[in-house]
């Protein structure tokens, strides 16, 4: 079954092809990637992967062990925190406050922020940043006049957000339709949050202006790589789509959902058009 996920307009005045771009879909998975270290000055050096390190997009993966933190540090620029698995406590508003899988935060440009795992398992979080290149994103001391006790740190918890899908927003508490999808975070510079495919569905082929990263965090499927063809996906599986290039993930398992966090480096939502829903541009593969 083939539902549109979005049905988004943008400014009359915005041309878009009428094709989507032969560039192919970067797949990866997070396996593949090298564990590097972050130092810092305080002698905290927790480990980290780069999942994306592009001019428009950065996204880091980070390790906790138990007792192990990142040190209270700013950005020039506004980020996203998702916690990926565990517990870590977080600085929000003066406060370092528990946190479970699934939790999400918008850190404003020069707002402090800290993370530490103080339970016995490890913690995974992301890091989200609309720009790039990593290495012109220092993570810096808080100044003088800087958030230093993240007073400006907006806390969202997935629970307390509504399904949506192609009809609107669902009653809160509700029941998910078989495709849905939460919007989390919502602003000019980025939109974040969580897409449900169930089993036997997926969402229309279609490409777009912005750039993207889809996360996979559980379930298995195929995705739309090059020319029609496509290529499985699982946990920890994650796609880069460059500008217009055409995606489409397919939920293959026969009893999980197909689940996926994602993040466009720019905003709001309503402003990125889908195009060529649902269209065969090429022959199967």
């Amino acid at each position: 079954m083939v539902f549109s996920i979005f049905s988004i307009g943008c400014s009359h005045n915005e041309r878009h092809p009428e094709r989507p771009s032969k560039v192919p879909v970067e797949r990866h998975h997070f396996d593949e990637l090298p564990l590097q270290t972050r130092k810092f000055k305080d002698g905290s050096s927790p480990k980290y992967k780069v999942l994306i390190d592009k001019e428009e997009i950065t996204v880091l993966l980070f390790f906790l062990k138990s007792g192990e933190e990142i040190p209270l540090h700013t950005h020039s620029v506004d980020k996203a925190i998702y916690v990926y698995n565990g517990n870590p406590e977080i600085l929000i508003k003066e406060k370092m406050t528990p946190t479970v899988t699934g939790d999400s935060l918008l850190i404003p440009k020069n707002s402090g922020v800290k993370i530490k795992n103080t339970n016995k398992g490890e913690a995974k979080i992301f890091f989200f940043f609309s720009k790039g290149f990593l290495n012109s994103l220092a993570f810096q001391s808080p100044k003088e006049d800087s958030d230093k006790t993240g007073m400006k740190n907006v806390f969202y918890k997935e629970k307390d957000v509504p399904w949506e899908n192609w009809d609107g927003k669902l009653p809160l508490g509700s029941k998910p339709t078989p495709l849905a999808w939460k919007t989390i975070i919502d602003n000019d510079t980025m939109v974040m949050g969580i897409t449900k495919i169930d089993p036997g569905y997926d969402v229309d082929s279609h490409y777009h202006r912005p750039t993207q990263i889809v996360i996979f965090s559980d379930g298995e499927g195929k995705t739309h790589v090059e020319n029609g063809e496509y290529k499985e996906i699982k946990k920890d599986s994650y796609i880069y789509p460059p500008t217009y290039t055409m995606h489409h993930s397919i939920n293959t398992h026969k009893k999980k959902p197909l689940m996926e966090i994602y993040f466009f480096p720019l905003g709001p939502f309503a402003k990125i058009k889908y195009l060529g829903k649902g269209v065969n541009y090429y022959e199967k593969k």
